[in-house]
């Protein structure tokens, strides 16, 4: 049981994202159990806030591979999309003739918000248990509309992430994590003394893993990558706001 333990957190502290897949279909029996786990995740009130949509069509998946600029998405492997849903639980409060503005309020929102993504992350741990590799897709976002045109998906729910599932065609190195001063604080936010040179000794390591290693090596670091992503180019994802209202979602700005 030990062994099985440490195998497990192992997997854990290496993971890495996927982006090449095998043409080898995951079984079916396989596909269904990882869709158990995502269902048997701890669910915020027990509302179970969030729908799994497996993309089997591949025009489909052309149309959202073109959308998200990832072309792998319509190549091997498994396809899904984490759905925040609230349009189940608002048709069984309106079949009671309940009040629904509490699930249609940030609150609930939120709370779909952490569903699908818990169930997300259960999803990927299992598959990689297995030796499938995983990579999560938030570049759905680039256009949430099309995405929810393309998924028909109804009022109340939102389209939040994506996430292949296949069998690796490749095994890169783990990013380097931050520093664990840095990033884990004890009763208050952590500020280590020798935070330059932590963030220097950090910012070397991004570095290095980005120019040794052996697939689209660059000359960056973390600075530099925080930088370059807060000016880059959004897409559609200024209209998250007024989607979300479009969608049903009541979110009042104060």
């Amino acid at each position: 049981m030990a062994d099985q333990t440490h195998s497990f957190i192992d997997t854990l502290l290496h993971h890495t994202s996927i982006r090449a897949f095998q043409d080898t279909a995951v079984p079916a029996e396989t596909l269904r159990t990882l869709e158990d786990v995502a269902q048997h995740t701890a669910s915020s009130q027990y509302m179970q806030q969030f729908t799994l949509i497996r993309v089997t069509d591949p025009d489909l998946r052309q149309k959202i591979a073109a959308l998200t600029t990832h072309q792998y998405i319509a190549g091997p492997g498994t396809f899904y999309v984490f759905v925040v849903d609230q349009a189940r639980n608002v048709r069984l409060a309106d079949n009671l003739h309940a009040a629904t503005t509490c699930l249609t309020d940030w609150n609930a929102f939120l709370a779909g918000v952490f569903d699908a993504t818990l169930a997300a992350q259960n999803m990927v741990a299992a598959a990689e248990s297995t030796g499938l590799g995983t990579v999560y897709l938030g570049s759905i976002l680039n256009d949430p509309q099309q995405m929810i045109d393309l998924l028909h998906l109804p009022r109340y729910t939102f389209p939040l992430l994506g996430l292949m599932v296949g069998v690796p065609a490749d095994r890169p190195d783990a990013k380097p994590r931050l520093p664990h001063a840095l990033a884990v604080g004890r009763n208050s936010y952590p500020q280590p003394a020798d935070t330059p040179a932590l963030w220097d000794t950090y910012n070397q390591a991004v570095h290095t893993y980005y120019a040794d290693r052996s697939s689209q090596p660059r000359d960056t670091d973390f600075a530099r990558m925080v930088v370059a992503n807060s000016q880059g180019d959004p897409h559609h994802r200024g209209e998250i706001g007024r989607i979300l209202k479009r969608q049903g979602f009541q979110l009042p700005q104060k």
